[in-house]
């Protein structure tokens, strides 16, 4: 008997969904901002890049939001893989942004204006000259982290971080951490090691072993089909976004109580795995993972400070291998989803 695993696409929720509304008082506000031109990323389908920097305006932010100028932002596949999926051009795209408040938010929730913030756009608006957030999907930056550094960290980070928390007892346990040279891959690699697991981290190619090895002292493993890595009861966490042949084999090889958290599907939107071994393997358990709806249990305000004290104390890389100008985006796009290199790319505002 063969258990099949399918991924379900999930919509976005627009803002109003979320329990957010406007008041009176924001009417001033409101057309004081109506009319602020920006520059932003959007998706261009049929152009030559899936996205390009185009025109704009703000939109007005309710009265739980602030105003961040954006100073520095990072790409991911997912939202890239969406402005490639688009019809029409002109849809904003960005979840990852750093940069200062301009305005604090009315209800007087979260940091004040002139506070260096990272954040995570649900929206996806955070490509842009100026971003209208919720504050509790925004963070404070410490000193000594940049806003470079800081814009990896919200999905690719966060993401990691949780994936890495959903096992216990690590120290001295095994942790398999598969597509290891991506923004997830490269930040639960480190968390894994930093939570005291040995950690073992995938890569499909020969060539891509030199940039795990900076990661930390975990041992790479180059497999494209899943063999190779590991037998019947390996691993206590196995963190995944890949799925097909490399997601058979790490559920295949989790401990008796051991967790395998999936969070993409890149190889394949569907699995089989043998149901009665999984099944007498005692407590493992299979996971789903999807950020936005984690983020509405435990915001990035309380989760993104966690991160950003292990990058201000050196302890955990960003991985940054790309950093642009943001008039560059549509070619960094590109180069991302081509998979050119590994780690995160940056892209700079102004």
């Amino acid at each position: 008997m063969a258990l099949t695993l399918v991924s379900v696409g999930r919509k976005y929720r627009p803002l109003a969904s979320l329990g957010v509304s406007r008041h009176p008082r924001d009417q001033q506000k409101e057309l004081a901002m109506s009319s602020i031109e920006i520059r932003r990323i959007t998706a261009t389908p049929g152009a030559e890049h899936v996205v390009g920097l185009t025109a704009g305006t703000l939109r007005p932010p309710f009265s739980n939001e602030a105003v961040v100028r954006v100073k520095a932002f990072s790409m991911n596949r997912g939202e890239l893989g969406r402005a490639r999926g688009v019809a029409e051009p002109g849809m904003q795209i960005g979840w990852d942004f750093a940069g200062t408040v301009e305005t604090a938010a009315t209800d007087g929730s979260g940091p004040a204006a002139g506070t260096r913030v990272v954040g995570f756009s649900t929206a996806m608006e955070g490509w842009a000259e100026l971003v209208s957030v919720r504050t509790p999907f925004i963070a404070p930056i410490p000193d000594g982290v940049s806003d470079a550094q800081a814009a990896t960290l919200p999905v690719a980070g966060l993401t990691a971080l949780h994936a890495v928390d959903a096992a216990t007892a690590l120290i001295g346990r095994k942790a398999l951490i598969t597509g290891a040279t991506g923004g997830v891959g490269m930040f639960a690699t480190q968390l894994a090691l930093i939570g005291g697991a040995e950690t073992v981290a995938q890569v499909r190619r020969a060539d891509q072993v030199a940039f795990v090895e900076t990661l930390g002292d975990c041992t790479p493993l180059v497999s494209a089909d899943g063999a190779g890595l590991g037998d019947p009861g390996s691993y206590r966490l196995v963190v995944d976004g890949v799925s097909g042949a490399i997601l058979e084999a790490g559920i295949k090889a989790l401990a008796p109580d051991g967790i395998c958290v999936c969070y993409g599907v890149t190889a394949a939107p569907e699995i089989s795995i043998e149901v009665r071994p999984f099944m007498f393997s005692g407590q493992a358990k299979v996971m789903g993972f999807y950020l936005y709806s984690q983020a509405e249990i435990t915001p990035p305000s309380d989760n993104l400070p966690r991160l950003l004290r292990l990058v201000a104390a050196g302890r955990l890389s960003c991985g940054i291998e790309r950093e642009a100008s943001w008039e560059e985006s549509g070619a960094m796009a590109s180069a991302l989803l081509d998979r050119t290199f590994s780690g995160k790319a940056v892209l700079h505002v102004g």
